[in-house]
């Protein structure tokens, strides 16, 4: 799972003798919220919690003040009031980066389990950040749950930031170094680095 503002940080042969090696393992991160948090609910529990209306989840400032007020109302990041707990799935929702690289068998098993269990994509639906739980909590469920390693993708976050930054040429050296196989993101208007290469 890669998306636009990736860069490989190998060749393309390089990338599939990595698989090759690693054949049968999945490369997702995840966690469970609350062990995470020492049992204690945090924000990334509400995303599920709460059912959050289509027109409130975007990146519009309007849908951003209504949905941090929906939030607040419903008793905060870090607690939820009873009455507005929404019907859960009956399963342990997991959490972590959207960025993963899953093997056939593991896509295989989730195919099978989203065509026998329909309520499970309709509940993500109404959830906000679903990329960042909804394959997560299916590998925990799947009989794969323990071939996991981290993503492979690299990343910086400022302190505070909620994405991350955009590269540039004097990051790619430590990118990669890393193992990883990908960076992003990269930005061809902020750094022509990526242009000629």
């Amino acid at each position: 799972m890669i998306s636009g503002q990736d860069w490989p940080l190998r060749s393309a042969d390089e990338i599939v003798k990595f698989f090759e090696k690693h054949s049968g393992v999945n490369f997702v991160q995840y966690w469970d919220s609350k062990n995470h948090g020492n049992h204690k609910q945090n924000n990334l529990d509400k995303r599920n919690q709460i059912y959050f209306p289509i027109k409130f989840i975007g990146p519009k400032p309007w849908q951003k003040i209504i949905k941090r007020g929906w939030v607040e109302l419903t008793g905060g990041y870090n607690r939820t009031w009873k009455i507005f707990e929404r019907k859960q799935l009956g399963v342990d929702f997991y959490f972590g980066s959207q960025w993963w690289a899953l093997t056939g068998e593991t896509v295989e098993w989730i195919i099978n389990y989203l065509g026998q269990h329909e309520d499970y994509y309709i509940f993500y639906k109404n959830t906000v950040c679903p990329d960042e739980s909804f394959f997560q909590t299916l590998v925990m469920r799947s009989p794969y749950a323990d071939k996991k390693t981290d993503y492979l993708t690299y990343l910086h976050f400022s302190e505070g930031a909620n994405s991350p930054d955009i590269l540039r040429a004097s990051d790619f050296p430590q990118a990669k170094e890393s193992g990883c196989l990908v960076m992003r993101k990269v930005d061809m208007d902020v750094d022509d680095f990526f242009v000629s290469r």
